[in-house]
């Protein structure tokens, strides 16, 4: 018989809070910087990696990719990447600053069954800095982020590290996430129940739902918080 679930465990983006809104930004930096989209597009795949497992500057990305462009980082364009990045910090605190009502209700439902909670997040340094000041952080038992523990999602490493640091086999976990960076294959194969969250991705454009379906098919699907506290309910026993 299979260990009954002591821990939940949460992707962030676009499970926990949302991205996708009216402040999503109109220009990309490369347009900002002067460079084409698709020489600022290869840099940052070529460096995805590394911004993901170690702490990168995002600004010495933008000097990259002007280097890479032959755009010479003058003064004036250094005190650009500083605008640029101190632009980017903003956008990155508002999902913080909103966080949905009805993601909190949930959240200390599952909490007063007697489950902890954590977040397994695959994230850059300035992607992350406004989770101190977040309402979700005290809720939350353990949270790992991908550029500080060196590893990233789907890698099994990532998903061990959550449950050795909660103290439990990943058999007593469950893993809930929107489907990207392969997460949900990454956690089932170490052995955690690994469920989709569509209640931020079914709000989305179809134009960009696809890519949602493609990480999440095969899986079973929570279409809202409803779904999801009723299904921890019945795995805790």
């Amino acid at each position: 018989m299979r260990a009954a679930v002591q821990v939940v465990f949460f992707d962030l983006f676009e499970t926990l809070v949302t991205e996708i809104g009216p402040d999503w930004p109109d220009r990309t930096p490369a347009q900002r910087l002067g460079i084409d989209d698709e020489i600022f597009r290869r840099v940052r795949r070529t460096c995805h990696q590394k911004r993901m497992t170690r702490r990168v500057d995002f600004r010495d990305i933008l000097a990259r990719a002007c280097n890479t462009a032959g755009v010479e980082v003058t003064r004036g364009k250094r005190a650009l990447i500083e605008d640029i990045y101190a632009q980017r910090l903003r956008e990155k605190a508002l999902p913080f600053e909103r966080v949905s009502e009805s993601v909190l209700q949930a959240l200390h439902q599952i909490k007063s069954l007697g489950i902890r909670l954590g977040v397994i997040s695959n994230c850059s340094v300035e992607e992350v800095m406004a989770w101190p000041t977040c309402q979700l952080m005290p809720i939350f038992d353990d949270v790992v982020f991908s550029y500080e523990v060196g590893y990233m999602k789907p890698d099994p490493e990532i998903y061990r590290l959550a449950c050795r640091r909660l103290g439990i086999t990943p058999d007593q976990a469950m893993f809930v996430g929107d489907g990207g960076s392969d997460e949900l294959r990454g956690a089932s194969a170490v052995g955690m129940r690994a469920y989709a969250a569509r209640w931020f991705v079914n709000k989305w454009p179809q134009s960009i739902q696809h890519k949602a379906d493609a990480g999440t098919a095969g899986f079973t699907t929570l279409d809202n918080l409803d779904a999801l506290v009723l299904t921890i309910e019945k795995l805790r026993i």
